[in-house]
This record gives C-alpha cells, sequence and structure tokens, in this order.
C-alpha cells in the first residue's frame, strides 16, 4: 500500500475545527460540581464556593475523557477528509485478468469453489480499483480449453463485474498460456492511451490455482503480471480420479476383454480407492487399488467375459474434492472377427499378405480372382488387381489402378526407396516405410491425401468417398520387401483400426478435448465436439458415447502460488498494480471504537463517584 493522501483536505479541516471548537467550547461551559449528601446545613457555604467555580470562561483542566473526545473529532474529521492509500496505477492502465474456468477449479472448498474463489477475489480487486478515482481500462479472459475474451477494455464497473460474474466452469482440461496470448492481441487493438502518451505495460491478474502453469516466468512482450493463487496454506484438498482407461479383446479368446485403469491422487489425496465397473447400472467387477509409497499412480487390470460391444464405465467410490474425474467411460467392440476378401489374379494371393490379415482379423481371410462373388466383407484388398471404381466398403490396393485416380506403368521402375512420409499419422508412425525397397507399378493422378511420397511423387495416398476410406499403395507387394518386415504388420494392424474403428478390439475412449467424427445422412464425415461436461452424449448420428475427464494435470489438483507473467524479475506488488483503496471506513470505525471507549471510562468514573 502506497502512502496515505487525502482527497478533500480542506473539508476535513473545516470539519476538524468546526467539531474540536464544539468540543471545547462544551467543556468551558459545562458545571463541574457533582451531588453530594451533606448531613449539615454548614455545608452550604462550601457549596456556594463550589457555584462560584463553576463560572464559564475558566481555564481548561486537563483530562482524558477530553482526549478521547478530541480524538474521536479527528478521526470523522478525516473520514471527511476522503483518505486513501495512493497507488501507482497510471490513467487509462489496461488490466486484463486471467481467470482459470478448467476442471481443476471445480474442486469443492470450505467457501464453495476454487472459482467461485477466483471470481470473488477478482471482482473484489476490480472495486478496488475503481474506487482508486483512476479510469483503468479492464478485459476479461475465460481461460478454459479454448481462451475466449469474454471483455475487451471496459471502463464500467458494472460490465466487469458483469463479465466476471458470467464465466462458468467446464471439465475440460485449461490453457492458462494459450490464453495469456491473446492479451498481444488485445495490445495490437489500441495499446496506447487514447492521449498518444508512450504506450503502458499491461497489467495481468491471473487468477488460477496454477496447475496448467508450467514456468515460474512466462515470457510476454508489453506485459507484465503475477498468479494470484486460490489455494490458501490450510486448504488440504484430498482427490483421486481416473486419469486413463482402455479395452482391448484378446485376439484368441475374443469373448475377453481386458479393461486397464489409471488412478492418480492429489499430494493430500488418500492411500487408496476402490474401481467399479458398471455395464449400464450393473456393477460387474470391482477391485482396490492402493498408491504405494510416495506414488502418485495406481493401476488395475479387469478380465472380464463380454459376448457383445458396449458402453463400460468405471467409476471411484466415495467422494472427493473433484467430482468430474470420478467416471470414466469406454466403448467396447464386438467380438465378431473382421471379415477381409482379398482380390488377387486367378485368385491366389500374396501368403505373407494372408498371414499379416489373419493375424489382424483374427480370422482367415477370404480369397477370390477378379469378378467372382466378393461376399459381404467389412474390408476389400485389392493385391495387384484393378478396381473399377472405389467400393462402397473401406479398402486398401497394393499395385492397383482405380479410373480416375492412378494408371500403371508400362514397366515397374528400378528399385526405389520413400522420400518423406507423414511421421504424425498413426498408420504410418511405427510402420517402418523408411526402410522399404520397392519397384514402383503405378503412379497417382487424384492425390487428395498423401501418406508417403518417393522421387516421383505420392507413393501411398488416402481417399474418402461418402464418408468411407481407401488407401492406395502404389507397388505391388511382390514387387518390395515390405511384407518380410516387422513393421508391415504393425501397418496393417493400425490401417484396420483407421478404416474400421474398434475392428482391432482397441475399445474408443472419448475425452472432453476430444473432436468426434461422424457420417451425415449424406454420407460425409462430419465433426462433433468437444463436450465441456463428462456424462453420457448422443451424437447427431444417434450413437451414444461416454465422455470423460482423464486428464492427469487436473485430477493432481496440482498447484503452484507463484509465476511471473513477462518480465521474471517483476516485484508482485508492481504486477500487480497499485490502486487507490478508499480508507474513510477504518476512520469510522476508529471514532465508534473510541466512542465505546469514552462511555466506558464514563460508567467508571460515575461508579467511583457514588
Amino acid at each position: 500500500m502506497g502512502r496515505l493522501t487525502f482527497l478533500a483536505p480542506i473539508t476535513g479541516l473545516i470539519a476538524g475545527a468546526i467539531g474540536a471548537g464544539l468540543v471545547l467550547l462544551m467543556y468551558m461551559l459545562r458545571l463541574r460540581r457533582r451531588p453530594v449528601q451533606v448531613s449539615s446545613t454548614i455545608l452550604w457555604q462550601r457549596a456556594v464556593r463550589d457555584l462560584e467555580g463553576n463560572i464559564p470562561w475558566q481555564k481548561l483542566s486537563p483530562s482524558l475523557l477530553l482526549l478521547v473526545h478530541l480524538l474521536i473529532v479527528a478521526l470523522l474529521a478525516m473520514a471527511l477528509a476522503r483518505p486513501v492509500a495512493e497507488s501507482d496505477l497510471a490513467e487509462g492502465q489496461r488490466v486484463v485478468l486471467v481467470i482459470d474456468s478448467s476442471a481443476s477449479m471445480s474442486m469443492r472448498l470450505d467457501d464453495g469453489t476454487a472459482l467461485q474463489r477466483a471470481k470473488r477475489d477478482a471482482a473484489d480487486r476490480v472495486r478496488a480499483l475503481f474506487d482508486s478515482g483512476r479510469t483503468a481500462r479492464v478485459s476479461v479472459i475465460d481461460a478454459g480449453l479454448e481462451p475466449r475474451i469474454v471483455l475487451r477494455d471496459a471502463r464500467e464497473r458494472g460490465r466487469v463485474l458483469g463479465a466476471i460474474d458470467g464465466i462458468e466452469g467446464d471439465d475440460q482440461p485449461g490453457r492458462i498460456e494459450d490464453a495469456l496470448g491473446l492479451i498481444e492481441e488485445l495490445q495490437r487493438v489500441g495499446g496506447s492511451d487514447e492521449e498518444g502518451e508512450r504506450e503502458r505495460s499491461t497489467l495481468v491478474w491471473v487468477y488460477s490455482d496454477g496447475g496448467s502453469i508450467e514456468r515460474e516466468v512466462i515470457p510476454l512482450t508489453g506485459a507484465s503480471g503475477v498468479l494470484v493463487p486460490i489455494l490458501r496454506d490450510e486448504d488440504a484438498v484430498s482427490n483421486a480420479g481416473i486419469v486413463s482407461i482402455s479395452v482391448q479383446r484378446d485376439r484368441v479368446d475374443t469373448d475377453l476383454c481386458r479393461v486397464f485403469v489409471r488412478v492418480r491422487r492429489s499430494e493430500a489425496g488418500p492411500r487408496a480407492a476402490v474401481v467399479r465397473v458398471f455395464d449400464t447400472e450393473r456393477v460387474i467387477d470391482s477391485a482396490p487399488v492402493a498408491f504405494e509409497g510416495d506414488q502418485s499412480t495406481a493401476t488395475h487390470s479387469f478380465e472380464l467375459r463380454m459376448m457383445r460391444g458396449g458402453l463400460l464405465r468405471a467409476e471411484l467410490a466415495g467422494s472427493d474434492a473433484l467430482a468430474s474425474d470420478d467416471r470414466a467411460w469406454v466403448r467396447v467392440p464386438d467380438p465378431d472377427p473382421i471379415r477381409v476378401t482379398i482380390v488377387s489374379p486367378n485368385g491366389v494371393a500374396d501368403p505373407l499378405l494372408l498371414d499379416s490379415v489373419e493375424v489382424v482379423a483374427r480370422a482367415p481371410a477370404r480369397v477370390v480372382a477378379p469378378g467372382e462373388a466378393m461376399g459381404e466383407p467389412d474390408l476389400l484388398i485389392y493385391d495387384r488387381v484393378d478396381a473399377p471404381s472405389l467400393p462402397s466398403v473401406p479398402s486398401l490396393g497394393f499395385g492397383s489402378v482405380t479410373p480416375g485416380i492412378s494408371s500403371r506403368l508400362e514397366q515397374a521402375t528400378g528399385i526405389r526407396r520413400v522420400l518423406s512420409w507423414d511421421r504424425g499419422d498413426s498408420v504410418l508412425r511405427d510402420a517402418g516405410v523408411g526402410s522399404i525397397s520397392f519397384r514402383r507399378s503405378i503412379v497417382f493422378e487424384n492425390e487428395e491425401r498423401v501418406l508417403a511420397r518417393d522421387r516421383d511423387g505420392a507413393l501411398i495416398v488416402e481417399l474418402a468417398q461418402q464418408g468411407v476410406r481407401h488407401v492406395r499403395v502404389g507397388f505391388a507387394l511382390l514387387d518390395s520387401d515390405w511384407s518380410v518386415q516387422v513393421g508391415f504388420t504393425i501397418f496393417m494392424a493400425k490401417l484396420c483400426e483407421q478404416l474400421l474403428p474398434g475392428a482391432g478390439g482397441q475399445g474408443e475412449v472419448v475425452r472432453t478435448d476430444t473432436v468426434v467424427s461422424y457420417l451425415d445422412a449424406e454420407g460425409i464425415e462430419r465433426s462433433f465436439g468437444p463436450v465441456p461436461r463428462v456424462g453420457l452424449a448422443t451424437l447427431p448420428d444417434g450413437r451414444e458415447v461416454g465422455v470423460s475427464l482423464l486428464s492427469d494435470a487436473e485430477s493432481s489438483l496440482r498447484t503452484q502460488q507463484s509465476a511471473s507473467i513477462g518480465s521474471g524479475d517483476a516485484s508482485r506488488a508492481g504486477a500487480l498494480g497499485r490502486v487507490r483503496i478508499d480508507l474513510w471506513r477504518w476512520f469510522v470505525a476508529g471514532a465508534i471504537v473510541l466512542l465505546l471507549v469514552e462511555w466506558v471510562l464514563y460508567l467508571l468514573r460515575v461508579r467511583v463517584s457514588l
């Protein structure tokens, strides 16, 4: 707090002079005798002398009550002078309040949730800011999964308080540092004050538990600020939450499902927890998990018999500080094997291709010659056979020509290698395509999505038609050494999971920060989400999914008490900005206390005199 100053000193001086004069006048005019019982009129002469002593305008004799009365008048006079603690906040200063609305801010505290406490602290700071007597431009940023500017450069107290009150929490991970990036956008619009003075540093106040802040110093151009911690030393928050869940069907015993659950606890969390697994509302299994030593995570694997697919829910028994991470869902795929049909010349497929497909599909593939009945496959594979058009089911082609998409070379090229590939694609990430040697047999005319290239252009491409995906490889397996490498089986397994979700026996998990893909009525792929709340949700195509939090950072309730925005050596007081705080209420309160003291002293004096 800065130095004490008065906004209306003349008013205070006048009020003090008038009040002190009235007190002194009353003391000079008051009678100084007290009632005394006498036994004889002989004492009347003493009473006359006492009456003469009460003649007005006599010299004042100092007393404790006189001092108390003068102090009361002085305090009230200073209250009228509008005392304030003056700050260093500049006129027209830009202030940005960043309020964390992530899942961890829904933790329950003694006085409500952490978000409610953050909003109260921010509102108190705003009131002090506007009571300072200087004009500030206040912006409010909601730091959720997708940070947004709620209010920009407002100068009215009511608008700012309304914006703060309107921020609602959700069950999604937070991104404080992404929210701070929005401050640069604010600075680009009206970075300097209206009078054209030099641009001032933006003050940033971040109200958060600090769990999503990884650094103690966050660089930010043209701004300085600090983290205003929400949790206090007396807040011991106990929490345990599910941070990972998955399910995998056994490739041999397809009715057997292995459900893996990982639980994380907070620093003050429990030493053990009970995990229950539900099929709809029926408990089908439960098990305790214990945290050993200082470990913050514990795991358990359930083995369940499920003859059909469905939605499983894992749940922690009991209650704790954060409810959104106590439940998690995973969709179990159907146990049916993948029906694969391979179209090969004369109905004879590459043996290594057959072996790989049998491992991935959990059943032998059907091999047919061109023109023969294909049955009702889930996946079509063209091995050195041209496809007249893209089929209505997902397909894969090796050295396969599709009109309008590719054409065959007159003769295979010399030995080639892959020049580049999409390392972020899950299908090629571990497929070892960089070590393949091949002879190119076709070239692509339609390069909708290129997964890999050689020196002549696209080598592996992915296409989509009416929401159905197709992958084409520009060489035949017999013209390469890929089929003898371990990476080929990985490629086939990942490709089946991408073309046929759940076909590999892997369960589907949807988090609150996940975007879900679905096909609309016209077969066009659309996106849905992310869903901000944990629970069951229905996609536009009618599918029901379970949305889970599954976040280590949110469930651990990791807190950080200090962080600097902008300059790392900025002091906390300077970063918070120094505002002018009105103190008249404290002076009035002091005067009331002194009145009570004066009343007590008067009662004691009367009691002694009696």
